[in-house]
């Protein structure tokens, strides 16, 4: 009876063994070889996974040198870019229809800052003026031998404080204006190529 128990148990474990993938690899010599197993050292040069009746289930490609992963990841970059440029192409195609409708869209908005910096100037103005008031009553306070109230000092640090940042306010909005110059340039040079190319397209 243990006797036709362990044969039991060998014959289960031949078949699943036969029933089991097998690796077909190349070996140092350049030989295929096929083994349920594919040893560490030739594992980097690519293997295939075949059934026992000799049928190829997956091919596992090599492992790539260190110069073709470079070049991979290179392309792998250029095609991201790639994606990356078309989907704004197509985003700029919706938003504008032509490049001089990107020319009026910069304009708008260079006249939208130039409103804002036309009201921060009048402002200053304003606060000059306001300055100006207020240090001629210090003056006279100081020629007539007495001293300036605090509340005048306060008042003429303040309206400085102010002035200075307005004035520095129009030179950043100034700065704004350069960067909607330059973006939209980009942008129109970019939509009269993309026209041109659609052009010629629909020539052909």
């Amino acid at each position: 009876m243990k006797r036709f128990f362990a044969m039991a148990v060998l014959l289960m474990v031949s078949a699943s063994t036969l029933a089991a993938n097998l690796y077909r690899y190349e070996n140092d010599q350049g030989v295929m070889v096929i083994n349920d197993t594919v040893p560490p050292e030739f594992v980097h040069k690519g293997y295939d996974i075949i059934s026992p009746k000799g049928r190829l289930i997956e091919r596992v490609p090599r492992a790539l040198t260190p110069e073709e992963l470079a070049a991979k990841s290179a392309e792998d970059r250029a095609a991201l870019d790639r994606a990356k440029q078309a989907e704004a192409d197509k985003k700029l195609l919706t938003i504008f229809s032509s490049a001089a409708d990107a020319e009026r869209a910069r304009d708008r908005k260079i006249e939208a800052i130039d409103v804002n910096i036309n009201v921060t100037r009048g402002n200053i103005l304003k606060l000059q003026g306001d300055f100006n008031t207020a240090q001629a009553q210090a003056a006279e306070r100081e020629r007539a031998g007495q001293k300036v109230p605090e509340y005048l000092v306060e008042n003429m640090d303040s309206l400085r404080r102010q002035i200075e940042s307005a004035e520095a306010s129009i030179i950043e909005r100034e700065m704004e204006k350069e960067v909607i110059r330059k973006e939209y340039q980009n942008d129109i040079e970019r939509l009269r190529y993309l026209l041109e190319q659609r052009g010629q397209a629909s020539g052909q």
